[in-house]
């Protein structure tokens, strides 16, 4: 449950809404009629909730969809009772009355109420039950150890994480300096610089041709984005650190069987199929449509070597002068 102020805000002033306009309209019934209690009048109102409920709601199991219905009910009844109060103490009504006219017998307001209920808790319901959870950028403390590797007129830094589960260290990021590492800001801080984003930017960009893929990125060893193409509202930033905790697992599971780190995941969800491509520094994910031909494939593969040709040409010609003066 992840209720945002923002979605509470909404409720409270569409729920002044429900409770105004019909206020302002009493005793005017609009051609209608005063309506008596009625169970029927109860299930009517259930059946049409679950309708909306399946129209709002299609990503959710029907547990969810059960729970939407109850609360949406819930909700009606609360704002209900709190009408009949307003009219007993804005219309000199007897408490009895009140209820009655507020709860069912007044139909201009109880059919307002009906039908904008499941459209006014829909973003508190998005929040509850279908909110993703955020993951935090990796902090300073976090980190135990950076080595520095000179070679020539550039720097390379090189960390080791606490906990890490990956046998070796992945190959080193450029940086102008140590002090400009340390003083940049978490928030601020891209592991891409140049010529970097171009080179993993045309192979998310390559998958991100295929129309059913929905995220296509390029994630580094720490979680962070390399570069990334999105289709459909995902946000980036949210998903790829789940790349790593995808790894962290399969790896414990292999290793209990005695086998290595995973190379490559793919799953299936209801809606769309996951593929994740690991390398030892990097993994290229993938978020698409489950209904899909084998070109998909067929593009990942290919963006999976256009990224290690520009991994082995970049880091090689940064190596390349350390590891001749190691030589001489």
């Amino acid at each position: 449950m992840n209720l945002s102020g923002e979605a509470a805000k909404r409720l409270l002033l569409y729920s002044l809404i429900l409770l105004v306009v019909p206020l302002i309209l009493y005793p005017e019934k609009l051609g209608t009629f005063l309506q008596d209690y009625s169970s029927t009048n109860i299930v009517l109102e259930l059946l049409f909730y679950l309708l909306l409920t399946f129209v709002l709601y299609r990503q959710g199991n029907a547990m969810q969809m059960v729970a939407i219905v109850f609360i949406g009910l819930g909700y009606r009844l609360l704002i209900s009772s709190i009408f009949s109060v307003l009219l007993s103490a804005f219309y000199n009504i007897s408490s009895g009355v009140a209820f009655s006219l507020g709860m069912y017998g007044y139909l201009p307001s109880l059919l307002f109420q009906i039908f904008a209920t499941q459209f006014i808790i829909k973003n508190v319901m998005d929040d509850i039950f279908f909110s993703r959870p955020r993951i935090r950028r990796p902090r300073p403390s976090d980190i135990t150890t950076a080595d520095s590797v000179e070679t020539g007129t550039s720097t390379f830094v090189v960390t080791k994480e606490k906990n890490a589960t990956r046998p070796d260290s992945p190959p080193p990021r450029p940086v102008q300096n140590q002090s400009s590492l340390e003083n940049r800001p978490a928030a601020a801080e891209s592991p891409v610089v140049g010529g970097d984003a171009q080179g993993f930017d045309k192979a998310t960009r390559y998958i991100g041709e295929h129309s059913s893929v929905k995220l296509a990125a390029v994630v580094d060893h720490e979680g962070l984005l390399l570069s990334n193409f999105t289709r459909g509202g995902i946000i980036a930033e949210d998903v790829a650190p789940f790349a790593l905790l995808i790894k962290a697992n399969g790896a414990g599971s292999m290793n209990f069987l005695s086998y290595g780190c995973p190379e490559r995941v793919e799953f299936q969800l209801r809606n769309d199929r996951v593929v994740l491509c690991y390398e030892e520094s990097y993994c290229l994910m993938v978020i698409a449509e489950r209904h899909n031909d084998d070109l998909l494939n067929i593009r990942i593969n290919q963006a999976m070597e256009m990224v290690k040709k520009y991994m082995s040409e970049r880091y090689s010609e940064m190596l390349r002068p350390a590891m001749e003066k190691s030589y001489a």
